[in-house]
């Protein structure tokens, strides 16, 4: 399932949908009407993760465009948005989709975005962590390999861009999580899920990704406090163990 069609199947839940940014399968007039509504958009391929081949696009402050794909400088500009469709010459096998670019919320000038762990324990799905992923230095994703960025606890993350209300953003993190995980029952058994949620500095909070293959274990892993990273690999070791059974 890609990205447009995990678009469409959570559309149906009336909760979720509340916290999905605008999508569209990419195309030169679904360009031309996001970049006319939105102050930017990204575009992603439709069936890759990790970042790969994000390309974000916004309209300057001169009415020009720009882009750039996942970590650099922006692109020369071109005066419309059907120049920068030939420009980014995306006509390929690979299918694309183009969503509104959320403004997130900073930490120190960089954006980020929370990636909510669930894991089944016991055949139930369970909150097994939470992370912000910051952006790296000229990137525009938050894709810690891929654009050079790091970690840093929620606590720390939602105090430094000064978001209100830490611990109710939290729970509704882990409900919405909860609610995602159980919807994605209904289309295929995984045994984890890796949702990215954006936030805006005002405190609304988007759905960016829903991770169902394999989300990083190891992204735990470098947070200063390793109890989440522990509490993952636990839960990882009963489900090799239930195996070799």
């Amino acid at each position: 399932m890609g990205k447009w069609q995990l678009h469409r199947f959570y559309w149906k839940d009336g909760v979720v949908r509340n916290h999905l940014p605008a999508t569209a399968i990419y195309g030169r007039s679904t360009l031309e009407r996001f970049l006319n509504r939105h102050k930017g958009v990204y575009i992603k391929p439709n069936y890759e993760h990790q970042g790969i081949g994000i390309i974000k696009a916004w309209k300057k402050k001169t009415g020009s465009f720009t882009f750039v794909k996942v970590r650099g400088s922006p692109s020369s500009p071109v005066s419309t948005p059907n120049e920068l469709y030939r420009k980014l010459n995306l006509r390929s096998k690979q299918s694309y989709v183009v969503q509104k670019a959320i403004p997130l919320a900073r930490v120190n000038g960089r954006v980020y975005d929370i990636r909510v762990m669930m894991m089944r324990l016991k055949g139930r799905w369970t909150y097994a962590g939470m992370l912000a992923k910051v952006a790296g230095s000229g990137s525009v994703i938050t894709n810690v390999r891929r654009g050079g960025g790091h970690v840093l606890s929620i606590p720390t993350a939602l105090h430094r861009s000064k978001q209100r209300s830490p611990e109710r953003k939290m729970k509704l993190l882990k409900s919405l999580s909860y609610r995602i995980c159980r919807r994605f029952d209904s289309y295929k058994y995984t045994r984890q899920i890796g949702i990215d949620y954006g936030i805006e500095p005002t405190g609304k909070i988007w759905v960016i990704e829903v991770n169902f293959d394999f989300p990083s274990h190891a992204l735990f892993a470098k947070l200063k406090d390793k109890s989440q990273y522990r509490k993952i690999k636990s839960i990882a070791s009963t489900w090799r163990k239930r195996k070799r059974k």
